[in-house]
């Protein structure tokens, strides 16, 4: 994956976590394995996948919060250097927008104050009257106005929306070259969520900004990014470019995620028709005690013996297309474009159905 134009990387980088049972006995958390990702100047890529995945702690990695057990992370290139200067000038290039706009705030301050601070701080050379100027500039850049009104607000005089961009105001102030939004629009009302992807979407366009965005909604990600990765229970399934990897994924778990979207032409009765029983895949697996083999067997319709027991190999597909799958590997990647995933799972259960009534005989 090295390339020169990548600003930012992460190698096979895994994160594990010991934690506390009840009984005092450390457990490890496997929140991340092996995941790799490649982020370019004025390119963006969606991290997706469903609450637990590790998307939020291959962010934190990535904004140098947490130290990979395995792995390295890299900027233009170059391994991170240790040290607390070292970190300043890595924050100064890499910025994470948190998901909540409520709690990233401090109340008690002006926003004004807010964005001051950090001017105080990344641009020393700054007089009071060119940290003024630049507030000012930052609120417009992020659409709020008029700015000089709004830089005398307090955050709860403000909306979701416009704390949200206040947050990314923040994040411009020491010029980065990388922006990591945690599912920066996820608690923000339907209405303006729209608006804030087109932001980003200005951002990356207007100031060659590399962003990550994190997100559950695939349907978003498509609207705002370039490429997609997959992750499931800790690890990355498949990754490709958009439209590639939604119009034909190669995983069973992106085609699940791909099929269970909103589609205005299916309708909620065809979303029903297909996803009538998805309550029945059950939960996804713990991270403390993951299943052998690929993570997403127990849920898999398309799962063989190899899925239950072996780690799949990657397989290249062509044009940055890649996943992790034994259908592949197996001869069997067709049967993906075949059928959808709820047909798969249907057929599966009408066979287990017949096996046991075989055997019962």
């Amino acid at each position: 994956m090295s390339d020169d134009s990548y600003v930012l990387e992460a190698r096979n980088v895994s994160k594990h976590f010991t934690v506390r049972g009840a009984a005092g006995r450390a457990r490890v958390v496997r929140a991340v394995e092996d995941a790799s990702v490649a982020l370019r100047p004025g390119g963006v890529l969606a991290l997706v996948g469903e609450s637990g995945s590790g998307k939020t702690t291959l962010a934190r990695l990535l904004a140098r919060f947490h130290p990979p057990t395995e792995g390295e992370i890299l900027l233009r290139g170059e391994p991170l250097r240790r040290g607390r200067r070292a970190a300043r000038a890595y924050h100064a290039e890499v910025q994470l927008i948190f998901q909540d706009p409520f709690g990233s705030l401090n109340p008690l301050h002006r926003v004004r104050y807010t964005l001051d601070r950090t001017l105080r701080l990344h641009e020393p050379g700054l007089d009071r009257a060119g940290r003024r100027r630049r507030v000012v500039e930052l609120l417009e850049r992020v659409s709020l106005s008029p700015a000089a009104e709004v830089a005398e607000k307090f955050p709860h005089e403000l909306s979701g929306g416009q704390r949200q961009r206040v947050v990314i105001a923040r994040a411009l102030a020491v010029r980065p070259k990388v922006l990591l939004g945690d599912e920066p629009i996820s608690m923000l009302d339907v209405s303006i969520r729209l608006d804030m992807l087109n932001l980003l979407h200005r951002l990356r366009a207007d100031e060659g900004l590399a962003l990550l965005y994190i997100t559950h909604d695939i349907a978003s990600a498509r609207y705002l990014c370039d490429d997609i990765a997959v992750m499931y229970a800790g690890r990355m399934v498949e990754s490709g470019p958009r439209e590639r990897l939604i119009g034909a994924p190669q995983h069973p778990y992106t085609k699940l995620l791909v099929e269970s979207s909103p589609d205005p032409e299916r309708g909620a009765a065809g979303r029903d028709e297909l996803f009538g029983d998805a309550d029945q895949l059950g939960e996804p697996p713990s991270l403390i005690d993951p299943p052998d083999g690929c993570r997403f067997h127990p849920r898999c319709p398309f799962a063989m013996a190899e899925c239950r027991t072996q780690s799949p190999p990657r397989t290249e597909l062509g044009d940055g297309h890649w996943t992790h799958c034994w259908l592949h590997q197996k001869g069997r990647a067709g049967e993906l474009a075949g059928t959808t995933f709820a047909s798969a799972v249907a057929a599966t259960r009408g066979a287990d159905g017949v096996a046991r009534q075989e055997s019962a005989r």
